[in-house]
């Protein structure tokens, strides 16, 4: 308590008592009641305010808050903040932020709101951060922003680099399509996994092995790997954002995705792409006994996928060496 507290029923100074007491806080996804310890005139028995004490109670209230409306926490905020480099006076204003609207989440006194929260908890996704760097440097960027814009890619590549450690090499092939999408020709997440699906197809037919060994599932749009659906299903049909492209890929690998991007991606949009999915026997073998369009997540088969697409190679005169009747192959499709 500091000097001089004054009772504003009584007007009594420094005269007071600390008592328990029970504040209940009831709101939009919340209701709970706290015990506290505060002063009340020992004189006239009223209430009476100390600033410190109140915030305290205030950092209370809002962890409590937070916790039952599932908010995130100040301590996944200073991660997010670690995990990029990012300051809060930065990360705020690539949000479109005020510029103390993050210090006052991490120092307790406010609750974001659920809209808020989830913003800096869709954060956590490189993909996510990456999109929201690419938007704010297509706008007028300072140059004192330049070095801080620097930091944070390289963080983000770090994050991807470690994605791709703990979730298998699919997301080097993710990344690798990302790469090659541009403001004119950008990549949906429905193209995406339609070209996960023709790579792992070509590349067991072509290359005697699979670049990854997810397995996808016959989805009612299409082929889906339900790992990489899992990162960019909050994009819906939004484009992805672009990255770097990743290495690791050798020749005969390499020839095989811009056979995709040439023959799949450049020449037709991700409805047609779905719809050259569903033509294919190994996803209609998968979907036997399912209505079009209803909910299903059987598994299309690796092996099916790899003995159709050998079959498609033998028939249409498709090797490593010359990729181009691929064209012809999909003209056929399209036709049925």
């Amino acid at each position: 308590m500091g000097k001089n507290i004054i009772c504003y029923e009584c007007g009594a100074k420094n005269t007071y008592e600390f008592r328990d007491t029970i504040r209940e806080y009831e709101g939009n996804g919340y209701h709970f009641e706290i015990l506290v310890h505060v002063p009340f005139c020992a004189k006239c028995g009223a209430p009476v305010y100390d600033e410190e004490i109140e915030r305290n109670i205030a950092q209370q209230a809002n962890k409590k808050i937070r916790s039952q409306r599932e908010i995130i926490t100040r301590e996944e905020i200073l991660e997010i903040l670690e995990t990029y480099n990012v300051s809060q006076k930065f990360l705020s204003k690539l949000l479109g932020w005020g510029e103390i609207t993050l210090t006052r989440y991490i120092n307790g006194n406010y609750t974001p709101s659920l809209s808020n929260s989830n913003r800096l908890k869709e954060l956590y996704n490189p993909y996510v951060f990456q999109m929201l760097l690419q938007n704010y440097c297509e706008g007028q960027i300072e140059e004192k922003d330049e070095k801080n814009i620097k930091k944070i890619q390289n963080k983000i590549m770090e994050g991807l680099d470690k994605l791709k450690q703990t979730q298998g090499r699919i997301f080097d092939v993710v990344n690798w399509f990302l790469s090659q999408s541009s403001e004119d020709a950008p990549i949906t997440h429905l193209a995406l996994q339609k070209l996960l699906y023709f790579s792992q197809g070509w590349s067991g037919a072509l290359l005697d092995k699979v670049m990854f060994h997810d397995g996808c599932q016959a989805w009612a749009h299409g082929a889906v790997y339900p790992k990489v659906y899992d990162y960019f299903r909050r994009f819906k049909y939004m484009p992805l954002p672009r990255v770097e492209e990743p290495d690791g890929f050798d020749e005969k690998e390499l020839r095989i995705l811009n056979a995709v991007k040439t023959y799949y991606f450049d020449t037709y949009s991700a409805k047609s792409l779905e719809e050259i999915c569903h033509r294919e026997q190994p996803y209609i073998e998968a979907r036997k006994g399912y209505p079009e369009g209803e909910i299903c997540h059987a598994a299309i088969a690796q092996d099916q996928i790899v003995s159709y697409y050998d079959n498609i190679s033998r028939t249409y005169g498709i090797s490593l060496s010359d990729v181009s009747n691929i064209r012809n192959y999909l003209n056929t499709v399209i036709m049925k």
